[in-house]
Parts: structure tokens; sequence; C-alpha cells
């Protein structure tokens, strides 16, 4: 069954260097399942080299400062228009190991789950290893971006990239996983690290006693995002990680007009 399946990779990048942008590319490149496809989305700036890779190039106008979100979106809504059964994401200062997409089809086979979510190793910014995550993106409280891959049954949360407020785009993986795990969607977790994480979290480093390299995020970027979600009203979270509209009676929906 699994050969008939046809995956999309969907990679938002920004102002991403060359050789940052190329060895995102040549991971998808070298998957070891072959029905694979990229979807690579510029949001605002185009990158001539992406455009004369083997990929499907989609060019947004101007950049919407949302972390890639709506190019997630967007990409994602392409592949499922073209028919394609299987989305995955892959942040473009990241990358896959070869069999990445192949560990993540035999855990759909093995387990029916409509969303299938690997390890990571996380890598320093100039692309050394670092260790494994085993703590924070496990399959349980999180699972980060480029380790999420979503299959038909759960292609009704893909939207969510291109709807949830800007505010919330530091943090846009966890209000994914809270919408995962509010709707009861069924997940499998590989603890295989397949994904290539390069951290630019001042707290990975500090974890292990290094210094951060300058640039690095700390908390004081993600702590709005947080506060801001929150202090959302129950009726107002639920609203957004559901996908429909309530009443002002808490987790009534509102009834069409025509009904």
């Amino acid at each position: 069954m699994d050969g008939n399946l046809r995956v999309a990779i969907v990679t938002p990048y920004h102002k991403e260097s060359d050789s940052v942008l190329e060895m995102c590319l040549e991971s998808v490149r070298n998957q070891t399942y072959a029905e694979c496809r990229h979807f690579v989305v510029a949001d605002g700036f185009p990158n001539v080299m992406v455009s004369n890779s083997d990929v499907t190039h989609i060019i947004l106008p101007t950049a919407h400062g949302d972390n890639g979100n709506l190019a997630r979106c967007i990409g994602a809504m392409s592949a499922i228009s073209e028919g394609f059964d299987v989305v995955a994401f892959l942040d473009a200062d990241n990358w896959f190991r070869n069999d990445h997409i192949e560990t993540m089809l035999a855990l759909h086979r093995q387990s029916c789950a409509a969303l299938c979510t690997s390890g990571r190793m996380l890598y320093r910014i100039d692309g050394t290893v670092m260790c494994q995550d085993v703590k924070e993106s496990n399959g349980i409280d999180f699972v980060d971006t480029s380790c999420l891959c979503f299959f038909r049954p759960a292609f009704d949360l893909l939207p969510l990239w291109g709807m949830m407020p800007a505010i919330f785009s530091p943090i846009c993986d966890r209000v994914m996983w809270d919408a995962v795990i509010t709707r009861g969607v069924s997940r499998a977790h590989s603890h295989v690290p397949t994904v290539a994480f390069r951290t630019q979290y001042a707290g990975h480093y500090q974890g292990l006693g290094e210094t951060p390299p300058p640039g690095c995020k700390e908390h004081s970027v993600t702590f709005p995002a947080y506060e801001a979600y929150r202090t959302m009203s129950y009726t107002d979270r639920m609203t957004l990680l559901l996908g429909f509209a309530y009443s002002k009676r808490i987790g009534a929906p509102v009834k069409n007009s025509f009904m």
C-alpha cells in the first residue's frame, strides 16, 4: 500500500543562505522513498537556486512576518488539491535523514495513525551535532514542525497554519500540537531521530553548558506569544483549535442561517 501513497514535503523559506537551502533540498532529493514531491514556498524573497531545482516552487509576492505559517498553509493546500496522500513539513534550515519518509510510512502502516511524528537530533547553527532531543519534542508534550507527517484523516488540521493569528507564529507548532490533542487525532511517534534540527534557541545551548552563538533566540522572543495564548478566552481558543465558531454558550456550535 505504501508504494501508492504520494508524499508532499512542504518547506517555507525566507532569506536563508544558498548553502542552508541546498542542504534542505538535497535531503528531500535523497529520500529512499521515491514518491516524494517537494513544495518549496518563497515567503516574499524567491531564490533563483530554488527556481532551478526539481521542486514545485510557489512564490508569495510579499513576506508575511508569520514564521512561514501562510507559506506552509498554501504549500499544503496546493499538495492536497493535486491529490497527494501525505503532507510532511520541513523548515528550510533543517534537513531529513534519508529514511525519514520511509520511517513515517512504516509507522503509519503499523499504527494506522492519522498523524505520525519523528524524533529529532539537535544541531548547532554551524551544522555540528549537539545531541538527540529526548525531552522537548517527544511525541507527548510537543512535536516540532519538521517532525510532523499528516495523513488524509488529519488534513483538516492543515488550514490552521494560515488561520492562526500572527501573534502566535513564534509558537505555531505548539498551537498546532494543542489542536492535535484537542481534536483527539490518532497519532504515533517514532523516537528514531530522522530529523536534523538546526537550533537557534539559546536554551538548547545553555542546557549543554555552552554559550549561545550571537543572534540566538532568548525566551523573550516567545514570551509574548505564550502570554497571548494563555490569556485567550476558552471560546476563542476552542474556535481556533477546533476550526469552527462557538456561541456564547460555551461548547455549542453556531447554527448556520439556512438551517
